[in-house]
């Protein structure tokens, strides 16, 4: 083998796991598709030498730079999928908004109704002021997407839209607490009958734009879409803390869109 190709798996390596600590794709996850990545390439490259004479220095960019671009156009076509889901055939549920792993579960004090809690910082939601869920209290859930996830977001109940409020912020990265006060946001209200449920879509440092599908005022369904934030980026479903809404998620639990049932109304059973 090539020496070339030993020294480009191994810088396509140490970016695979650069990149997937800081776009929080997973250390494993991120290492084992580098190497995958890597055979491939090196197997191509062999294929062509007779024809590309590649010296230690072209061949070794060559290597590190065909692995690296394939890796990234699989992340884009990963983030920008949409695919049908099929929502439980229920009334009497929630649903997640997003895929993603939960990364915090926040009961919130009534007036009081924080996006996230990063390091002890939170950030309140003056747009839900006067809502039932700033009156009477609430349960945040916090879900995280990195790259792979399918950002498309969906409705966590059926009912109306009675709030779409856009925030326009500064993309900071959300590793960094103080980012949740200037990031741009997008929350959206949706109410059946004497039940509220927001989603807040939170844009990271990648993100220039997050898209709403839906006006105010219209009615959907039980994991309709919604919306789409791309790249790395974070949404809270804010459900009311009811004696008769249970949780049925906790933290580091994986959910899928308009599929996971987050919480049970149990006055609906």
């Amino acid at each position: 083998m090539h020496g070339y190709l030993i020294v480009g798996a191994v810088l396509t390596l140490a970016t695979a796991l650069a990149l997937g600590w800081k776009w929080q794709l997973g250390i494993y996850r991120a290492g084992v598709f580098a190497l995958a990545g890597s055979m491939l390439a090196a197997i191509v490259l062999t294929a062509s030498a007779p024809l590309i004479k590649f010296t230690p220095v072209t061949g070794t960019l060559t290597m590190w730079g065909v692995t690296v671009i394939a890796g990234l156009a699989v992340l884009l076509v990963l983030s920008f999928r949409d695919p049908d889901r099929l929502a439980p055939g229920r009334e009497d549920v929630i649903v997640s908004p997003a895929d993603g792993r939960v990364i915090y579960v926040r009961t919130v004090q009534p007036g009081q109704l924080p996006v996230a809690d990063k390091k002890g910082c939170t950030c309140s939601l003056r747009e839900l002021e006067g809502t039932t869920l700033s009156a009477a209290g609430a349960v945040a859930v916090g879900i995280s997407m990195n790259l792979s996830d399918v950002h498309v977001n969906r409705a966590p109940i059926a009912g109306q839209v009675r709030l779409i409020e856009h925030v326009h912020g500064t993309f900071g990265s959300l590793r960094s607490p103080e980012s949740l006060l200037t990031n741009e946001r997008v929350t959206v209200i949706i109410e059946d009958d004497n039940l509220q449920v927001a989603l807040v879509q939170i844009a990271s440092r990648l993100v220039r734009r997050i898209v709403t599908f839906v006006p105010e005022q219209r009615v959907l369904q039980l994991g309709q879409r919604v919306g789409a934030i791309r790249f790395g980026s974070q949404v809270d479903l804010i459900i009311p803390a009811r004696k008769d809404v249970r949780l049925t998620v906790q933290v580091g639990d994986y959910l899928v869109a308009g599929r996971t049932i987050t919480a049970v109304i149990t006055s609906r059973l």
